[in-house]
C-alpha cells in the first residue's frame, strides 16, 4: 500500500477503506498538478452520494508537517475541477504544513487589517457566486450564503476553500479571474487583493525550478499596456471613442 500510516489511519477514521481505493491515471491533469511531482490520484467509492467530490489528508497535528503521501482521493466521475481544487490544497500542505494555513498567509501578505480584508473577500466571493456560476459554471458550497451563516464568526476561514475553487476555474478554463471585467469591479477591485491572490494560488505556491520566485511572495502588478491605436486615441483626447467635426485621413469621422 503506497500510503503512510498517518494517511492510512485518517482514511479509516473517515470511513474510507484504503485497500478499496483505485489508482487513477495522472496524465492530462490540470496544470497546477505539476507542483505535485509524486501525485497519487485515487478513486474512493465511499464518496459517492456524499456531496464530497474529493479530499486530501492534512497534517496529523497543527503546525506539524509529517511525511505524508502526496495523495488525493476523489469520487467516481470527478472531473478536472475537483483535481485542480485538491491540488491547491496539496501544494499548501507541502509548503505550509496545512492547507488551511492559506488563511493566515493571506492575512500576512495583506498586512495591516489582513483578517478584516479576508472576511470582506469571503463575503464578496459569495456575492459574486451568481456571476461565477453563469460565466464559469461554479458549483461550490463554499460560496453559499447559508454556509457562511452556518459558520458564523468562523466564516472568514472559508477563504482557503474559496481560493482553491477559484484557482481550479483558472486552471481548467485557462482564464485569469483577476482580469475579468466584472470581477475587477467587485471581488478583485483592490490591487493588493489581486497581488495576494496571485501569490497564493496555482504554481506560485511552489517552485518548479531554483530560478522561480519563492512561494507566497507578492509581486507588483504590471500595468497593462494599451495598443498603439488606443495610445493615439488617448493622446487625441478620445480615450473612450468619439466624433470629430472634420474628416481625418481616410475620410472617416469616427474614432
Amino acid at each position: 500500500m503506497p500510503f503512510d500510516k498517518v494517511t492510512y489511519d485518517a482514511l479509516l477514521r473517515n470511513g474510507v477503506y484504503p485497500e478499496g481505493t483505485a489508482n487513477l491515471p495522472t496524465k492530462g491533469l490540470p496544470p497546477n498538478t505539476a507542483g505535485i511531482p509524486n501525485l497519487l490520484l485515487r478513486e474512493a467509492r465511499e464518496l459517492e452520494d456524499t456531496g464530497t467530490r474529493g479530499f486530501v489528508v492534512d497534517s496529523a497535528r497543527p503546525g506539524v508537517n509529517p511525511t505524508l503521501a502526496d495523495a488525493m482521493f476523489v469520487a467516481r466521475g470527478s472531473g478536472p475541477s475537483t483535481v485542480a481544487h485538491e491540488a491547491e490544497h496539496l501544494m499548501a500542505r507541502r509548503q505550509l504544513g496545512s492547507s488551511s494555513k492559506i488563511n493566515s498567509k493571506f492575512d500576512e501578505l495583506m498586512g495591516e487589517g489582513g483578517r478584516k480584508t479576508r472576511s470582506a473577500f469571503v463575503n464578496a466571493a459569495i456575492e459574486a457566486a451568481p456571476y461565477l456560476q453563469e460565466k464559469y459554471g461554479l458549483k461550490s458550497g463554499y460560496f453559499d450564503p447559508k454556509m457562511a451563516q452556518h459558520q458564523g464568526p468562523l466564516a472568514p476561514n472559508l477563504l482557503y476553500e474559496q481560493l482553491a475553487t477559484l484557482a481550479s476555474i483558472e486552471q481548467t478554463q485557462g482564464v485569469d479571474l483577476t482580469k475579468d471585467p466584472v470581477l475587477r469591479k467587485s471581488l478583485f477591485k483592490d490591487k493588493n487583493v489581486r497581488e495576494t491572490y496571485n501569490a497564493l494560488t496555482g504554481l506560485r505556491q511552489t517552485r518548479l525550478d531554483p530560478r522561480d520566485l519563492p512561494p507566497y511572495t507578492r509581486q507588483p502588478e504590471k500595468e497593462e499596456t494599451s495598443s498603439l491605436g488606443q495610445k493615439l486615441k488617448n493622446l487625441m483626447g478620445f480615450a473612450n471613442g468619439g466624433f470629430i467635426d472634420k474628416p481625418i485621413k481616410g475620410g472617416s469621422k469616427d474614432i
